[in-house]
């Protein structure tokens, strides 16, 4: 493999989301500072007036990343007064950093990467710069092996924003209200070709956001690449694991949770040409994006996945 020089500032810039979790949001931080971007962005929304002792932990946790940074790095800050929720604060400061920057990498203050997804970002963000197919880059591969080479690409037609890279260009057509939403599938070519379980699912929580039942913003973005017909580019090896399943999590508290812990692997230098087919896109269309029960359980299911963003 490729050694990474630590030396070597990484020239893409990072927002990483912050909010009350100073232990996750330490060991995110450790692996922020071993990449040493040349430009940080860090967000965080405001304390919420109904949780006593908030305030303080979120203080601090703004002064522990914001005093930690001991490498050359322009710093850059959104740190709000008041809490705006998931939606607004984390949409919300998504396009502060795109104001700022043609593209870069995302991270969330559960989300740590392994060492290889910054300069597997990097790399691709610079390849796929002015292909409108292309909307993303994640690092999230759930089933965490395959038998592709670890280091090849694929393709998958949904944005999964555990450790992701984008650019200006895609986030400009983000709506957090789903204006263009009708209400049926079949609207929209790429989400009529989708298995049935799958189309049910996605109206379901499609409608569900656009008629304010669920505080998020992730299945906005979904919706966007679903109308776009755009995709993510993915390793065939897992280079995120989100630290945030802990009993004390709001919605993330299931330690056990098969998403929780998953292992991470590295990729190698230079990456391999693109594979054929969709197989991540049919594995998650058969685990995650698929209505098998009721509706009300597919909500409580749904809840509990969009809110891994920030555990609000």
């Amino acid at each position: 493999m490729t050694s990474l020089d630590p030396s070597v500032l990484q020239r893409t810039a990072v927002l990483f989301l912050v909010f009350n979790r100073p232990d996750t949001t330490r060991e995110v931080f450790s692996a922020i500072r071993a990449a040493r971007p040349a430009r940080l962005y860090v967000a965080s929304d405001g304390a919420r007036a109904n949780k006593p002792g908030e305030a303080a932990i979120v203080e601090a946790v703004r002064r522990s990343v914001l005093e930690s940074v001991d490498w050359p790095c322009t710093v850059h800050t959104l740190l709000r007064e008041s809490n705006l929720g998931c939606r607004d604060a984390v949409s919300g400061a998504i396009s502060w950093f795109f104001e700022h920057e043609e593209e870069g990498i995302i991270l969330e203050d559960d989300c740590l990467p392994s060492s290889s997804f910054f300069p597997f970002c990097e790399t691709l963000l610079e390849k796929y710069r002015d292909d409108v197919t292309v909307a993303g880059i994640t690092g999230d591969f759930r089933p965490v092996t395959s038998n592709r080479s670890p280091s090849s690409i694929g393709r998958v037609g949904y944005p999964l924003i555990w450790g992701w890279a984008s650019w200006r260009r895609v986030w400009n057509d983000y709506d957090a209200t789903m204006s263009l939403w009708t209400g049926d599938p079949n609207d929209f070519p790429r989400l009529a070709t989708k298995p049935r379980a799958t189309r049910r699912y996605l109206r379901l929580v499609f409608d569900a956001v656009k008629q304010g039942e669920i505080n998020t913003w992730d299945l906005q973005f979904n919706f966007l690449l679903q109308h776009a017909r755009q995709d993510f580019l993915h390793p065939h090896i897992n280079l995120i694991t989100n630290i945030g399943f802990a009993s004390g999590a709001t919605h993330t508290a299931d330690a056990n949770d098969p998403n929780a812990a998953l292992p991470r692997g590295e990729v190698e230098f230079p990456l391999e040409e693109p594979v054929e087919g969709r197989a991540y896109e049919a594995w998650l269309e058969r685990k995650v994006f698929v209505l098998r029960s009721l509706a009300t359980k597919a909500k409580n299911r749904l809840y509990r996945w969009s809110a891994m963003i920030l555990d609000r």
